[in-house]
């Protein structure tokens, strides 16, 4: 999320130029993040106890832990500002940790698409670019990381590196789709339990406007047993796009069955009408 968070830097100087004549205001993507933090938080709450035990045994990383994990939950919080600022200080401490230049990365994020959802351009390019140039420093850190302990397992360090590329991508004149696909499917190659990751590449393919592939990759993600409004409705976006007007709005009306009381719900009761 965040992005195969690990962008291999497409251009930041063309991006901090970008003018307001670049903004497609009316076709900001709707994007309810916490649907993609919750997948997210899902693969960090997968680390294994042993892991974690590991890292508790000095005390010094002991309060870094403890410190990052206090700046998550303010990001889960959507306290974006309390959030960076905090993480910040952890930075001071433990300035080699990826994980923290990722959360301050999706912060700003955050609050680039908040204000791009209220049309407000000029915030929304200065919080982008700090975005984009933190999450940079996220990918540096990550692929050090990756590099220099290759003995261990890296799931983590890659889902997130891949949410980076993914998440970044909805800056206008950024497009790193591909790169958050190739680490996706490198890790359901390697790992075919990883399901979750099939939720996102469904959603690549949806931007990307390949609906035959995302209706495959949703439909891979819903054969695990999960049930999620936001899959619901791209399905029927994506089959409504291709005609199939009556798979549609099967998908429609299930959201109203099973997420009856969603924003989600509102929008397919639209769809449907």
């Amino acid at each position: 999320m965040l992005i195969l968070f690990l962008f291999m830097f497409l251009g930041l100087s063309g991006y901090l130029c970008l003018s307001s004549s670049l903004w497609d205001w009316k076709n900001v993507p709707y994007v309810p993040y916490i649907a993609f933090a919750q997948e997210v938080q899902e693969s960090e709450e997968n680390t294994s106890a042993a892991q974690r035990q590991t890292i508790l045994t000095e005390p010094e990383k002991d309060y870094n832990i403890t410190c990052l994990e206090e700046g998550k939950e303010l990001f889960w919080q959507q306290e974006y500002n309390e959030a960076i600022e905090h993480l910040e200080q952890c930075l001071k401490r433990d300035p080699e940790n990826p994980e923290i230049y990722y959360y301050i990365g999706q912060s700003y994020f955050q609050q680039g698409q908040h204000a791009a959802q209220n049309r407000n351009i000029r915030k929304a390019t200065s919080y982008y670019r700090q975005a984009f140039e933190v999450s940079d420093t996220a990918i540096e850190k990550y692929q050090k990381k990756i590099t220099e302990n290759p003995a261990e397992d890296h799931t983590n360090d890659y889902l997130q590196l891949a949410y980076i590329y993914q998440i970044r991508s909805l800056i206008p004149g950024v497009d790193e789709y591909q790169e958050a696909l190739n680490i996706y499917q490198k890790l359901l190659a390697e790992k075919p339990r990883l399901t979750y990751v099939y939720y996102h590449m469904g959603w690549i393919y949806y931007q990307l406007e390949d609906y035959h592939n995302a209706i495959a990759t949703y439909l891979k993600y819903l054969e695990s047993g999960h049930k999620s409004d936001f899959v619901y409705y791209h399905l029927g976006l994506c089959y409504d796009k291709i005609g199939e007007r009556e798979e549609a709005e099967y998908y429609f009306q299930l959201i109203l069955e099973e997420f009856p009381d969603t924003d989600l719900a509102k929008r397919a009761k639209k769809e449907l009408n």
